[in-house]
């Protein structure tokens, strides 16, 4: 029996998954330079004449990891839209921080490793910045909308202390307190933390 058009589609989505998750896993162990798409092939189970049917280089390859990322941190934003509230919106974004972090310890810190070698900044910089420009004006509109003093400033470090956060559970997991950072982050960024 033939295979329907969304059956094809399934094992497109399927196979194109794998490809990624290589990648990244190789991006991150070997670097990027040292990883090539032969090696991502054979990591996927696929030839490299199909990875290059998905991928026309590395760099393709490399754009492709972070596109997921984007789809991370979008879903994260897209929950926010379920309420008006700014408090509340922050709420969300420190829950499903940390929530993300638990849940996907392993993909936050190949993501990491990945993305901290100069040569992805090089060639990836330009399409993440676009991304994070868009990211950090929907949280200066949330503090605007709280009518914090200076919204633009205080997006930014609110970016940074949760990245900071990522940062530090993911490369000292054992001992780095996520829960009580979470309660504290809640806590700060309240009403009654922020509106003095």
């Amino acid at each position: 029996m033939p295979r329907t058009k969304e059956q094809f589609e399934e094992i497109r989505n399927k196979t194109n998954h794998k490809i990624i998750e290589s990648a990244l896993v190789l991006f991150a162990e070997k670097g990027f330079k040292g990883t090539s798409i032969n090696d991502i092939s054979k990591a996927a189970g696929i030839s490299k004449g199909l990875a290059y049917n998905y991928y026309n280089s590395k760099n393709d390859l490399m754009i492709a990891v972070f596109s997921l990322l984007k789809e991370e941190i979008g879903s994260m934003f897209m929950a926010m839209e379920e309420t008006d509230d700014p408090f509340e919106k922050l709420k969300i974004i420190i829950n499903l921080t940390c929530k993300n972090l638990k849940k996907d310890e392993k993909f936050w810190r190949l993501y990491m490793n990945f993305a901290f070698q100069p040569v992805v900044q090089e060639v990836a910089g330009e399409f993440m910045s676009d991304f994070l420009a868009e990211a950090f004006k929907a949280m200066e509109k949330i503090f605007k909308d709280i009518g914090v003093k200076n919204p633009k400033e205080e997006s930014k470090i609110f970016g940074a202390i949760l990245d900071g956060v990522g940062f530090h559970y993911i490369f000292d997991r054992g001992n780095y307190p996520l829960e009580k950072m979470r309660k504290f982050l809640l806590k700060k960024y309240s009403k009654q933390g922020l509106i003095m």
